[in-house]
């Protein structure tokens, strides 16, 4: 590849990584075509996305983007998955995929700032969603206000009751 192409294709993936902070690194090594399309529509339903790299620039893109964790992790015929807003919705899918197919290896990624190993990986493809994290902080928040407007009813109803009796028994006495 002469020198002005490889430039380009370097400048093109920096302005792709500086969009995105969060990145898996996945071995592909002996999947077929057929089978590979298949999990790249199957991810893009997803907005995730996957680029094959050549490694030395992949390896000066992440560099120039300053995320240098990432070059070791990018050995032999490498995968870079990124996309979506959520990194969970992003490593369940990659696990996923890993149980699928035998020859698709993550490797580790980059989440946030932070360079993650495999193991890390697992355990955020075992959390829950975003969109599911919110609705449970926001039923955690409304759960208090909710049991005392509960209560506050209860004693209504209760008062009500009694001046209920108390209605019926002066009627039955004619006061």
């Amino acid at each position: 590849m002469p020198n002005e192409l490889k430039e380009l294709v370097v400048k093109e993936m920096v302005a792709r990584y500086r969009k995105s902070d969060n990145y898996l690194v996945v071995g592909y090594q002996g999947i077929n075509a057929l089978r590979f399309d298949e999990l790249r529509k199957d991810l893009r339903k997803k907005n995730i996305s996957l680029e094959i790299v050549k490694n030395s620039l992949a390896a000066i893109a992440f560099k120039e983007v300053g995320n240098t964790g990432v070059v070791g992790l990018i050995k032999g015929p490498s995968v870079i998955v990124t996309g979506g807003v959520d990194p969970v919705v992003m490593a369940k899918e990659t696990i996923e995929w890993s149980k699928k197919i035998p020859f698709w290896n993550l490797r580790g990624g980059f989440i946030d700032g932070t360079v993650i190993s495999v193991g890390e990986v697992n355990n955020l493809a075992k959390l829950p969603s975003m969109s599911v994290l919110r609705a449970q902080i926001v039923t955690g928040i409304n759960a208090p206000i909710v049991g005392v407007v509960n209560a506050f009813n209860v004693i209504l109803r209760n008062l009500a009751n009694v001046l209920q009796v108390i209605k019926d028994k002066k009627e039955e006495s004619g006061v």
